[in-house]
């Protein structure tokens, strides 16, 4: 588990947690539907650092004799479920209350209170963005990638998500306190449903965004970056006549399924061989392909769904020894 995305989201869920507490006082306080919009948001930022966490946690277990593979994808499951988490608690709830409030023409209390809290939200958001954006930047330099292109081709969706998700809360403070600003400047409570409804969109924006990045590598994503490397390198092998197909499937961020299919050069296989070996070895080949394509078909048969079967063969040196 990657020490630096563990911290980047414990610190979103601890900051996250007390600010929660603190904009929903201040709804008590005020009646604002801003502030309730702002209450929701920190909770679904919660909610959904949690689920980060889990994901993370969970994400490390090593492989068993249901999971050849381990369990790498779990991250982006439950980073997938904190995306739906924000749309259906943050934004739906969120817009319904506001237009609600919008439709009673229902005027908050704006003391100076709710106006303390944004501040001291500020800063906490403020806090926990910088800790998110320098264990961003260390990733992007460690791929030896620029800061907008890793932000498109990263595989670690965790400290993204945390990235994106306390901009958006600094951004929905800023629309927060200007629709508060305006509600208690003109006596109109139009401006803070309107707030409201736009962090409610927001939510709903970063919510998509998410669930699209965590969607794809739930997919079975091709690894391009490696296919690329592994066909560049084995092209240029004196070895290799012609790589046919590279496949490859994201497992985690830091895990990579990759399979190939490569055709060497007759004289790499037959060198220092006399005819009469050159001969054998072409008819061993030719058996070995022969049994591989039985074995599929075998299977194939009695199980239809195992439309992809990659078969390799232990050499004598290969195999286990027998107890």
């Amino acid at each position: 588990m990657s020490h630096g995305s563990t911290r980047t989201v414990l610190t979103a869920l601890a900051g996250n947690s007390l600010v929660t507490m603190a904009k929903f006082f201040g709804f008590f306080v005020s009646g604002s539907s801003a502030l309730l919009a702002e209450a929701v948001h920190s909770l679904a930022d919660t909610a959904n650092q949690g689920l980060l966490y889990l994901g993370l946690r969970r994400s490390t277990r090593k492989a068993d004799s249901e999971h050849h593979f381990g369990y790498g994808q779990e991250r982006y499951f439950w980073n997938l479920v904190s995306a739906v988490t924000i749309f259906f608690l943050g934004c739906g709830y969120t817009i319904m209350h506001a237009v609600e409030q919008l439709h009673d023409a229902h005027q908050p209390e704006l003391s100076w209170i709710p106006f303390l809290i944004i501040g001291v939200s500020f800063l906490a958001e403020g806090y926990s963005l910088g800790v998110a954006l320098t264990e961003f930047r260390q990733q992007a330099g460690a791929a030896g990638k620029p800061l907008r292109t890793y932000f498109v081709e990263t595989r670690d969706p965790t400290t993204l998500a945390v990235l994106i998700e306390d901009s958006v809360a600094v951004l929905g403070l800023m629309v927060a306190l200007i629709g508060m600003g305006l509600a208690a400047w003109t006596g109109s409570a139009m401006f803070d449903g309107v707030a409201a409804i736009c962090i409610g969109l927001m939510m709903g924006v970063l919510a998509l965004f998410l669930a699209s990045i965590n969607r794809k590598y739930l997919l079975n994503r091709s690894d391009d970056e490696v296919n690329n490397i592994a066909a560049r390198v084995w092209q240029a092998d004196r070895q290799v006549q012609h790589v046919q197909r590279v496949n490859s499937i994201v497992l985690s961020p830091d895990d990579t399924l990759l399979m190939a299919e490569v055709e060497l050069r007759e004289e790499a296989i037959f060198a220092d061989m006399s005819a009469d070996e050159v001969s054998r070895a072409i008819r061993f080949m030719r058996k070995l392909d022969m049994i591989r394509r039985g074995l599929e078909d075998q299977v194939s048969r009695q199980a239809p769904e195992a439309r992809h079967i990659f078969i390799e063969f232990a050499t004598p040196e290969d195999k286990p020894d027998k107890a």
